[in-house]
């Protein structure tokens, strides 16, 4: 190092400069943290024209009585103040230590300033005639936080700037707000929005809140949380408080958990069951910080007695005349106005000083009170209210009471005796760090520790917590279960979870007021143990003390240090025991907080750090490390985003992503694969031949999710990725085409021209494209009722994915060539044949083997087994269940109705059938429910009810009275012929046979276009039976031989012998059906 003063070089162990003597300056240690703040930027209005007017050394005098005002009531409510800026002041809340109420605590700050400038002004109006105004604004949000030796420190971020340009957009005397800011204290204090503001150097218009009332007010109220899983502690409330009654004794109640678990709605619950009248319930709470805090939860009790105060002066006044005399009734009332800040102690003083909140063992007009008196004058006060019923003193934030309060409590339970009174406190387990005998020897004290709610319990909440709201913007099941995931049991967490799902949907976005909870509980703790917490955090939720010791290590922490750290965080109730020897947070979102607040650069090495330990480990734990590299990635891409270099183990990480992503998509769990699969293609470096198939597949879930926009992202990245790759580009083009026929974007005959030129450039090696072509084939063959054509297609697509081994397209391409059977004029031995070698083959992948079942469902229905087909349906149903497939519901409830109606039994045909309606309409995919519809008309008809099938068949022609969106493209060949042939049979049970022939004969005009022998079959006897009832038997009979003709070439044997018998009796000359 040199020297400052002369410039010499001296040795590193050096302190002073051996040339001049001079000490030599020393870089201070610094530390960098991320953290939530509040920024508070607060300036004087007209400075300029002020010092203009004033002699510099008034000026400054003035000056300092400003800033002297201004920043003694930031300091009071917890802030410090970084700099002073000319006539400026940019105070931060929450940078060096955290609360949890740091953001209120600006906004009090910032309107305490201004007020107390109004009774400054006042003071310089007559010393130098001049008159002060200020404004200021605030903005709350993620900054970092570095901090010198001596505490000095600075804060860098986005929020310095906007409280300053809110500032500026202020008006004299106002506080503006960003919206961070407002949502936290909006309820505490009065804001109001204001226009969006243009802020010089803002990208966007800010929204932004103004303050309108300076003075505290009460939370809004809500609806109060559902009262869950808390029933053996209420009763243990209740039990304690029969005991003071009963045996007139004192008891300390102790309700201890962590923030939001629920303590304080226990406390609500217990007093809403009490019987009316049953007690005297006093409730004070105490503060975190302010002045004379020391009573003021009592001074609180003392104001909310029925009657306030005059009523309590009056009856100790007339408990004097008992016999107790005035001495002691004259102590009472002259200490408890004491705490009230009363100036007299007869009720009839000038009002509260300093809001009831002045320190006990002060001097006013009414002498000296010590602690000892005011603990004499509650005695006297419970004995007085017990004499007439019992006294029940809620102490509510106990952890944040002083030592003197505690001593109170104490004072209570030793001393009084015979007196019915139950203290009932509500702490944090702070309360046992600071006083850990609390209760401990008293026989006549209890403590109930509330943990988290169970996994049942929790669920419940959630989904009563969704549903509270009319309408239910927050109950969707993404919602409930992600929640219910997070909140891990805690009952505030859930609903501040829900509050910000319904506005920003599913994120990994933790609510603001939540995190400055979990923030502040982090910032008490001493600096080895956070930095232990942290370290913990970086690995996961869950995590193992071999790798946390290593990773200790490398910043000189000891193995014996660390196992005692961690101790110390679990009696914390920080961390707990997982299995199998690991660790885990108790609360996910404590872990997420401390994650947050690590600097980005530290995360970035750690999560480097992390993937080379666990790629080294035998066998390594590929999925750690693929979500630490990726973290990696992201990280470097955030800190640096011209530095687009992949980490070492990218190529690793990729792979495991999309392996993983794979086995998601093959299990049908759609936005897991999706995710994974798109976490997997981040990783891959640019012209990697894996993008396109990566985009393939991707397009394969969202189009089952209804997702267009998610396919043209994928094809549209792969694009980028690859953009000079020829066959790439077909290939993509080629799933466009499946992307628009699947979704309904354009209509079959329009894609088919549109890959024409397409299939004609395909080289005949481009397994991949093909193999995708033949699909798109497959799928317009299907939508003309060409199923004989598209299972040929199916089967080249087959034989392309063996060529590319792709497991996934060969599992997909076997289940379409089964479920074709049902169609195709493939018969119904074949068929089940097929359905037997692909059960066996997906008897471990339920979500493959419930469409081939479905399957042999239908085709024994055909063949003639109603009672196999019924098995196999309630087992596949049983496997759509256990999956939470609400789809594979509708589609079994589908076939149920298809085997039931078979098997003649139309009532229970039509149930089912609107039970999969139901199912569908339920559905967030908005499925096409035409085919439903007519399915339940032509049950309706089959009963006789000839107006019900009417209508029901006009519903679906119109798309349903109740349908969706999809239902308005144009029908398919299937549901023409469907509506066509049954109105055909309405119109001639009314009598109409012109029209019903001519209808008739409409649908099997298309009938004979299609190649399923089971529809022309289905036709072609309707037009027999309607062909009869006009009269035309010989051509009835025709037509019917058609139909059987159909139907024994599938093998339908049930349906081909119901037209047996319907031929046998109209030779025989019998009635119609």
């Amino acid at each position: 190092m040199n020297c400052a003063a002369c410039g010499r070089t001296a040795a590193d162990s050096d302190r002073f400069c051996a040339g001049c003597g001079a000490p030599l300056a020393v870089d201070a240690p610094r530390r960098e943290s991320r953290k939530r703040v509040s920024m508070l930027f607060m300036d004087l209005v007209g400075s300029t024209a002020l010092a203009e007017r004033l002699d510099p050394e008034p000026l400054r005098q003035v000056m300092d009585r400003y800033f002297a005002s201004c920043g003694a009531c930031i300091a009071e409510h917890g802030g410090a103040v970084e700099k002073f800026i000319g006539d400026a002041i940019l105070a931060a809340f929450g940078a060096t230590v955290a609360h949890e109420d740091d953001t209120l605590r600006a906004a009090r700050a910032a309107t305490g300033a201004l007020a107390a400038l109004e009774g400054l002004s006042a003071e310089l109006s007559a010393d130098y005639g001049v008159r002060l105004q200020a404004r200021a604004g605030i903005c709350t949000g993620d900054v970092v936080v570095v901090t010198t030796v001596g505490d000095d420190f600075r804060v860098i971020g986005d929020s310095v700037n906007t409280a300053s340009r809110l500032q500026t957009a202020a008006r004299p005397g106002e506080v503006l707000l960003c919206a961070d800011t407002a949502a936290v204290v909006r309820g505490r204090i009065g804001v109001e929005p204001v226009a969006p503001l243009r802020l010089k150097g803002k990208a966007r218009a800010v929204p932004a809140w103004r303050i309108t009332d300076r003075s505290p007010v009460e939370d809004n109220p809500l609806p109060a949380v559902p009262f869950i899983g808390r029933d053996d502690e209420r009763d243990e409330l209740e039990s304690r408080f029969r005991r003071v009654r009963q045996q007139r004794h004192v008891w300390l109640a102790t309700v201890v958990g962590e923030p939001g678990i629920g303590k304080s709605r226990l406390v609500q619950q217990f007093l809403a069951e009490l019987p009316e009248g049953a007690a005297t319930v006093l409730t004070g709470r105490c503060s975190p910080y302010g002045r004379g805090i020391t009573y003021q939860p009592l001074a609180e009790m003392l104001r909310s007695f029925p009657g306030g105060w005059p009523e309590l002066v009056r009856l100790l006044k007339a408990d004097s005349g008992r016999g107790r005399g005035t001495t002691t009734e004259s102590l009472a009332v002259r200490a408890l106005g004491a705490v009230l800040g009363r100036d007299s102690g007869d009720g009839n003083g000038t009002g509260d000083r300093d809001g009831g909140t002045r320190r006990a063992g002060s001097t006013g007009q009414d002498g000296h009170v010590g602690v000892e008196d005011i603990a004499c004058a509650v005695r006297h006060l419970l004995e007085v209210l017990g004499r007439e019923q019992p006294v029940i003193m809620i102490w509510e934030d106990l952890h944040w009471a002083e030592p003197t309060l505690l001593d109170l409590i104490d004072d209570i339970t030793a001393w009084l005796q015979d007196i019915p009174v139950l203290l009932l406190c509500v702490a944090r387990p702070e309360l046992l760090d600071v006083r850990s005998s609390w209760g401990g020897k008293n026989p006549r004290a209890a403590t109930l520790e509330l943990g988290p709610l169970t996994d049942e319990e929790t669920a419940e909440l959630v989904g009563r917590l969704a549903r509270r709201d009319d309408p239910h913007p927050r109950d969707r099941p993404d919602f409930r279960h992600r929640v219910a995931a997070l909140c891990d049991g805690n009952p505030l967490f859930a609903e501040q979870l829900l509050d910000v799902f319904a506005e920003t949907g599913p994120s990994t976005h933790i609510p603001p007021t939540t995190q400055a909870m979990l923030g502040a509980r982090l910032d008490q703790l001493p600096g080895t143990e956070r930095t232990l917490l942290e370290m913990a955090g970086m690995i996961g939720r869950e995590f193992t003390p071999e790798l946390l010791r290593v990773m200790a290590g490398t910043d000189g922490i000891g193995d014996a240090a660390t196992d005692t750290y961690v101790a110390r965080l679990t009696r914390r109730r920080i961390f707990e025991r997982g299995p199998a020897g690991t660790f885990r947070f108790t609360q996910t979102l404590l872990r997420d907080t401390a994650y947050e607040f690590i600097p980005k650069s530290r995360r970035e090495q750690w999560h480097g750090f992390l993937a080379d330990q666990l790629a080294d480990r035998r066998p390594p734990d590929a999925m750690a490390v693929a979500v630490h590299v990726e973290a990696s990635r992201q990280l470097r891409w955030q800190l640096r985003p011209g530095d687009r270099r992949l980490p070492r183990l990218a190529g690793v990480a990729a792979d495991t992503l999309i392996r993983e992503g794979m086995s998601a998509l093959a299990r049908k769990d759609l936005p897991a694969a999706i995710q994974l699969l798109e976490r997997g293609r981040e990783l891959l470096a640019p012209g990697d031949r894996r993008h396109t198939p990566l985009a393939l597949n991707i397009c394969d879930a969202s189009i089952w999710l209804q997702d267009e926009q998610r396919c043209h992202n994928a094809l549209a990245a792969a694009e980028a990725a690859q953009p000079d790759d020829p066959a790439a580009a077909a290939t993509r083009a080629i799933q466009r085409g499946i992307v628009a026929l699947r979704l309904g974007l354009t209509p079959p005959a329009a894609v088919a021209e549109q890959t024409a030129d397409i299939a004609a450039g395909l080289d005949l090696g481009d397994d991949l494209s093909w193999c995708r072509l033949h699909q798109l084939q497959a799928y317009v063959e299907l939508a003309a009722e060409r199923a004989a054509s598209a299972e040929r297609l199916i089967g080249r697509g087959l034989d392309r994915a063996r060529a590319l081994n792709d497991g996934y397209q060969q599992d997909l391409l076997l289940c379409a060539r089964c479920e074709l059977a049902q169609w195709s004029p493939t018969p119904v031995a074949t068929g089940l044949e097929l359905c037997t070698l692909l059960s066996e083959r997906f008897a471990a992948a339920r979500v493959l083997l419930m469409p081939v079942l479905v399957t042999r469902a239908r085709l024994q229905a055909l063949g003639g087994d109603i009672t196999g087909a019924r098995s196999t349906l309630a087992e596949v149903l049983a496997y759509a269940r256990d999956v939470h497939r609400d789809l594979a519901d509708a589609v079994v409830l589908d076939a149920s109705g298809y085997v039931e109606s078979l098997a003649g039994g139309h009532e229970v045909a039509e149930a089912r059938y609107r039970q999969s309606l139901s199912v569908l309409r339920s559905s967030e995919k908005t499925p096409d429910t035409r085919g439903t519809e007519i399915a339940i008309a032509r049950e309706l008809f089959a009963q006789g009810k000839l107006a019900a099938a009417a209508t029901a068949l006009d519903r679906a022609g119109s798309g349903g009275t109740e349908g969706t969106g999809t239902n308005d493209a144009a029908p398919g060949p299937r549901m023409r012929i469907a509506s066509a042939a049954l109105r055909a049979r309405i119109a001639s049970a009314r009598g109409a046979h012109d029209d019903a022939l001519a209808e008739a004969t409409a649908a099997c005009a298309l009938a004979v276009r299609s190649d399923d022998l089971t529809l022309a079959g289905e036709t072609f006897f309707d037009l027999a039976i309607v062909l009869r009832a006009a009269g035309a038997t010989g051509r009835a009979a025709e037509e019917a031989a058609t139909a059987l003709s159909k139907f024994e070439a599938k093998g339908a044997a049930l349906p081909a012998a119901r037209v047996r018998d319907w031929l046998t009796t109209t030779k025989e000359g019998g009635t119609d059906d």
